[in-house]
């Protein structure tokens, strides 16, 4: 059976990587998951399925690429209750859709990949330790909403679909929850009653979990600075994966904070002054309001 096929019929996300099912060292993750990357990259291997079977191979490491993922796929899949149940079958891929392992080369999929690589060890050494992510926990939370909105922003301007990376209360789930409240506001026992069913997107309680919401934030950053070239720091949309590698201080906070100066930018990208929003305040409203304050500066400097 060719590596495509075992990946298309794999029973669950463990088995498309050929890992145990079980907890496994993220190292490993990574060196199945290149492994077989390059046996079905399309680029690389010319089987009719090997586009569905690449993003079937990625969609489960991007699940399994963490210890977080990996314990809440096996508690979806019943292994901690001792219960073993069938994964759904890889859909065929949707090519509206953009994701950081969408390449028409090996070699661009294999610079993204070391990227990913890069930033995850970058944000597990800023937040390696308990105390310094609780500390943290709050600030991650801010980048995380405002890293969504951006998503949803830029993926928009490209006529991208929606992501499951947008924030929550963008998604078409939310719209059908609000309508579902609409009509039992019609029959409610007292006045406000329906809306306890709505949730509080202000809330995120899962963001208060320090390892989930660095998880959340990398695969955010990813799509970000592979995707739309974008650095949530510099709040810059850069040429090129080489504009970004010269003028771009780095992946995390830190790395700006300690950077004395961002370059000498392109005249041609799209530049704004970073800006972390605070906890009340509309991430993307924040970002428009910093594109609006530069335009004018721009308009000078082509003076």
């Amino acid at each position: 059976m060719s590596a495509v096929e075992r990946i298309l019929s794999a029973a669950n996300l463990f088995a498309r990587l050929e890992l145990a099912v079980e907890l496994v060292d993220v190292a490993t993750v990574r060196s199945h998951y290149r492994r077989l990357a390059l046996a079905v990259h399309p680029d690389k291997c010319s089987d009719a399925k090997a586009k569905d079977a690449f993003q079937a191979l990625s969609e489960a490491f991007e699940k399994l690429s963490s210890e977080v993922g990996q314990k809440q796929c096996l508690k979806e899949a019943g292994i901690f209750q001792g219960k073993a149940r069938q994964a759904q079958r890889p859909q065929p891929q949707d090519d509206t859709k953009a994701h950081w392992w969408d390449t028409k080369t090996w070699e661009e999929f294999e610079e993204r990949l070391r990227h990913r690589q890069r930033a995850e060890e970058a944000l597990t050494r800023q937040y390696s330790s308990g105390l310094r992510a609780r500390f943290a926990t709050f600030k991650v939370r801010n980048y995380v909403k405002a890293a969504e909105r951006a998503v949803e922003h830029l993926d928009r301007q490209k006529e991208l679909p929606e992501s499951p990376l947008w924030p929550p209360e963008s998604t078409q789930a939310a719209r059908d929850l609000e309508e579902e409240v609409a009509k039992a506001r019609q029959t409610e026992p007292w006045p406000g009653a329906a809306n306890e069913l709505l949730p509080d997107y202000q809330e995120r309680a899962e963001l208060n979990d320090a390892a989930l919401a660095i998880q959340r934030l990398l695969e955010l950053m990813t799509h970000l600075r592979t995707v739309h070239l974008y650095c949530i720091y510099c709040g810059c949309t850069y040429d090129s994966p080489a504009d970004m590698d010269r003028n771009c201080p780095g992946i995390t906070e830190e790395e700006h904070d300690e950077a004395k100066s961002f370059g000498v930018r392109t005249s041609e990208e799209t530049c704004v002054e970073a800006h972390v929003p605070d906890e009340g305040e509309d991430p993307l409203e924040a970002y428009m309001a910093t594109i609006n304050a530069e335009l004018p500066k721009q308009k000078k400097r082509r003076r």
